[in-house]
């Protein structure tokens, strides 16, 4: 017995002397930002050690590598982990990632390098970190908006900032341009499998405080490195004026009611953008910022006289002469405000005194027209009084529009203003709104409490309205007031809901209507005038009121059990029980009751489409619409209904369009080998469109091309097979094949041909595959000619230089460019196929005109090239007449890139 218990104490010594927990190693990306620690702030990296050591108690050894170290540590399973990685599938086979501990964004930014736009960033050199996920975002990002820049992974940022650098934490490198790009990919903890089994209880940590604990040390840390940055950016000068600043009185926006700045009805004091730009002024600043819009009316002579130091104001030509003004802080609407389009209203403008709305009505109109007020309530009655016809204001929100007419007129820039002399307050508040005010943040959360705030004021609005409502039932004088006021906003906004010139009822009843009705049965139709537009303008609208009028009435008799709505212009919209026969035969009686649309020779387009169970009434006038658009096309027929057919059709049309607008990477090129029918030997081949998406499967040429030039996405396909013709021969190169004299040829439409980035995309391809014009040939075809021919030809020329060679495509398909032929910097005429396809009509003639056209292209020194060889004998025709090159099924058909290499250089045993 005793010795058991010797035994059994020898073994719990032991294990407590020579047990140890195994060591996991944790590694620690030798990030900047992650490593940045700043007065009491400790860096990420320090922070999210915490999660080990005190809450998941291991005994972690942590290992700082840069992030191309990262993947050698983890295939030499020298890592168990990651404390702080952004989420990618470039680890997905190594490591188990947490929940998202915070989301960052991307920036590109510049010290020097003007930056405003993504389009700043095309054909531009960006230097980036060696993080793939954001190379990876950012190239996604260019490629959907047709631009393409060239990204170099670098190892320390710092050295580039004066170029376009990549970042998620701009802070770092204080910029003086940026935009943001994206938001990046949620950075978490990632773990190897052997130690996956964590990841539920570092979730569960994360969701149970953590996340919070580490996105405040996160942002105390970003705002201590902005306002260091801030101080440093300042001047001696600068440092000491602030030194001994204590406060400054500031007025916003007064009477007006916007985000800039509008004073809340629940706290009575002012909020919005400027408010809250002051507030952050003075946590960070240690100056107090006084409110005394309210202490009286407030000019800029204010201002230039110092009784107050800072102001709302737009920069305007005038002003900037007596005052100074910060860096635009936002944008604000400007709009005219009426009663009514009425003849007899005065045409004059009210403007408030010293206002940017008085600048901006001198601009347009003369000072005589202008009525300027010192009190807003006094200008709105003056409007009400029709004293002034129209009112220009940013503040529209204060007019109800059920009663007024309310319009966009333009955006304003807005700043803060300041006394002439304070020309170093204006610099400390323009740096600090670099380094220390995120103004697109400050502008969300600025409209969110606006739009909280308004519905909060509803509601206690409505509680308040229902209160008096259940009051007033107790006295019988006020419920017939109310009574009679009810019954006159009815009828006020009944009129609201009819169109004033036709008395039909409007969209806003034709919405109302497709969502309440949807579950009738019949036929929705669209009609169209034709020749209304010209007439309106060339005669006058008041002759263009009496078309319409003339043709709503017909509309109403005949259709006096069905729903008829005017949507626009000389747009209208039907459902009527009725067939749809039945439609077009009442419709085809206009020219008995419509004299004055016949004898100025107005018609109408009709498009009918049968509502079913399982299409809505929107979608059944969609196809309505889309039917009448048709017919238009058709000279011949003024109406067309939507059968099944045409509605499948319009149906891929639609799906095709939204794959194109979202993806390209269906698109991919097929070659048609070119052959020298001297040698016999391959001297090219053609590159031609082919789309196949994983969502509706194989998409045809006829289908989808007509389809990118109809809605402008054909420069998607042009640069998306320009980009993989380019790709094919640098992996024809990179293989050792000799491709002397052999060139592969792509189309550019005409659409694409407008554009003014063309050469920039081309010549920027062939810079990033390092690759020489010379072994590519462009197509383009005789409808080019519609451009300005100026503009043609030195793109054309343009593209010569980078070596490419031009090729005249589809030669007599459709135009006739014999006569242009001289002028163009082209090098090959490509034959169309209808011309060798005329000789099995018409031998003789046929030949005629080939033989003629071949020789007028020749003596012009351009080289031919067949098009749409099927057969020997033509083969034969076209070597007797010493044609250069030929191409077709005869030959051989598209081929993939890979079935091209496979039959042309490796079953043939000889490179190309």
């Amino acid at each position: 017995m005793i010795f058991r218990l010797f035994l059994f104490s020898f073994f719990i010594v032991f294990n407590l002397v020579f047990s140890k927990e195994p060591v996991i190693t944790i590694a620690l990306l030798n990030e900047p930002f992650y490593n940045l620690s700043f007065n009491d702030n400790p860096s990420l990296n320090d922070t999210i050690k915490k999660i080990f050591i005190e809450d998941l108690k291991l005994n972690v050894k942590f290992k700082e590598v840069s992030y191309l170290d990262l993947k050698k540590g983890l295939k030499k399973n020298e890592i168990d982990g990651v404390a702080l990685i952004p989420k990618n599938d470039m680890f997905n086979s190594s490591l188990h990632f947490s929940e998202s501990i915070y989301s960052e964004e991307l920036f590109v930014i510049s010290q020097s390098q003007k930056l405003f736009s993504l389009g700043d960033l095309n054909d531009k050199i960006i230097y980036t970190s060696h993080i793939e996920s954001y190379r990876k975002i950012l190239n996604s990002i260019l490629d959907n908006n047709d631009f393409r820049s060239y990204l170099i992974p670098v190892n320390n940022l710092d050295n580039y900032k004066d170029n376009f650098i990549l970042t998620s934490n701009p802070v770092m490198y204080e910029p003086n341009y940026g935009i943001n790009v994206s938001k990046s990919t949620g950075v978490s903890i990632a773990l190897t499998e052997k130690y996956s089994y964590l990841l539920p209880k570092i979730n569960n940590i994360l969701k149970n405080g953590f996340r919070e604990y580490f996105l405040n040390k996160l942002n105390q840390l970003r705002r201590a490195k902005s306002f260091d940055n801030f101080y440093e950016s300042l001047t001696l000068e600068e440092k000491d004026y602030l030194d001994n600043l204590s406060s400054l009185n500031v007025v916003y926006e007064g009477a007006s009611n916007t985000l800039i700045s509008y004073k809340s009805e629940i706290s009575g004091s002012y909020k919005g953008i400027a408010p809250k730009i002051f507030k952050i002024l003075q946590n960070n600043l240690d100056v107090e910022f006084i409110d005394v819009t309210d202490r009286g009316y407030k000019t800029s002579d204010n201002l230039i006289n110092k009784d107050i130091d800072i102001m709302l104001l737009s920069k305007t030509q005038e002003r900037i002469k007596n005052l100074t003004f910060s860096s635009k802080i936002a944008e604000l609407g400007v709009y005219v405000i009426n009663l009514e389009n009425n003849p007899n209203t005065p045409r004059n403008v009210g403007v408030l005194k010293d206002s940017v709305e008085q600048h901006i009505a001198r601009r347009y109109d003369v000072d005589s027209n202008i009525i300027v007020f010192d009190n807003f309530e006094k200008m709105v009655n003056a409007l009400n009084n029709r004293t002034v016809g129209n009112l220009l204001v940013t503040n529209k929100e204060a007019f109800d529009v059920n009663k007024y007419n309310i319009t966009f007129f333009e955006s304003i820039p807005i700043n803060l203003a300041f006394n002439k002399n304070d020309v170093i307050l204006r610099d400390i508040i323009n740096k600090a709104f670099k380094y220390i005010i995120n103004m697109p943040k400050l502008s969300d959360e600025a409209a969110l409490e606006k739009d909280l705030e308004n519905k909060v004021v509803y509601q206690r609005n409505k509680q308040f309205k229902n209160l008096s409502i259940y009051f007033s039932v107790l006295f019988v004088l006020i419920i017939l007031g109310v009574s009679s006021y009810l019954y006159k906003e009815k009828l006020h906004k009944k009129s609201l809901l009819v169109d004033s010139l036709t008395g039909l009822p409007n969209r806003f009843i034709f919405d109302r209507f497709c969502k309440e009705y949807n579950y009738f049965f019949g036929n929705t139709f669209v009609i169209d005038l034709n020749n209304f537009k010209q007439l309106n303008d060339s005669l006058g609208h008041e002759f263009g009121d009496i078309i319409l009028k003339e043709f709503a009435n017909f509309l109403k008799n005949g259709f006096t059990k069905d729903h008829i709505f005017r949507i626009s212009g000389d747009e209208f919209y039907g459902f009527s029980f009725e067939n749809s026969i039945e439609i077009v035969e009442r419709l085809s009686a206009y020219k008995k009751f419509c004299p004055t649309l016949v004898k100025h020779g107005v018609t109408f387009n009709l498009g009918i489409c049968t509502k079913s169970s399982k299409t809505s009434l929107i979608k059944s006038f969609k196809y309505a619409d889309l039917a009448m658009l048709e017919t238009k096309k058709n000279k011949n027929i003024f109406y067309k209904i939507a059968d099944k057919k045409f509605i499948e059709k319009m149906d891929r049309e639609s799906s095709i369009l939204q794959l194109l607008k979202e993806n390209t990477s269906g698109i991919y090129p097929v070659f048609q080998p070119k052959y020298s029918l001297e040698t016999g030997s391959l001297i090219g081949a053609e590159a031609l469109a082919r789309y196949n998406s994983k969502e509706i499967g194989v998409i045809a040429p006829f289908e989808f091309i007509p389809i990118a030039e109809k809605y402008n996405f054909i420069h998607k396909v042009d640069y998306k097979i320009a980009k993989e013709s380019i790709a094919f021969v640098k992996q024809l190169l990179d293989d050792k094949y000799n491709l002397e004299n052999f060139r592969i040829s792509f189309n550019i439409s005409i659409k694409t041909f407008k554009r003014d980035d063309l050469i920039n995309i081309i010549s920027g391809l062939l810079k990033s595959f390092n690759i020489s014009g010379k072994y590519f040939e462009i197509e383009i075809t005789e409808s080019i000619f519609v451009l300005d021919m100026k503009d043609l030809i030195t793109k054309l020329k343009e593209l010569k230089k980078l070596g490419i060679q031009i090729s005249l495509d589809d030669f007599t398909a459709g135009h006739s460019t014999a006569g242009l032929l001289p002028l163009l910097p082209i090098d090959m005429v490509k034959l169309d196929k209808s011309l060798l396809d005329s000789r099995t009509i018409n031998k003789e003639k046929g030949e005629i005109v080939f033989k003629n056209l071949t020789t007028l292209i020749k003596d012009l020194k351009f080289k031919i090239v067949a098009e749409g060889v099927e057969y020997k004998e033509q083969v034969q025709f076209l070597k007797e007449l010493h044609i250069d090159y030929a191409q077709g099924f005869y030959f051989k058909k598209p081929i993939t890139g890979n079935e091209f290499i496979e039959e042309n250089c490796v079953k043939k045993g000889y490179r190309l």
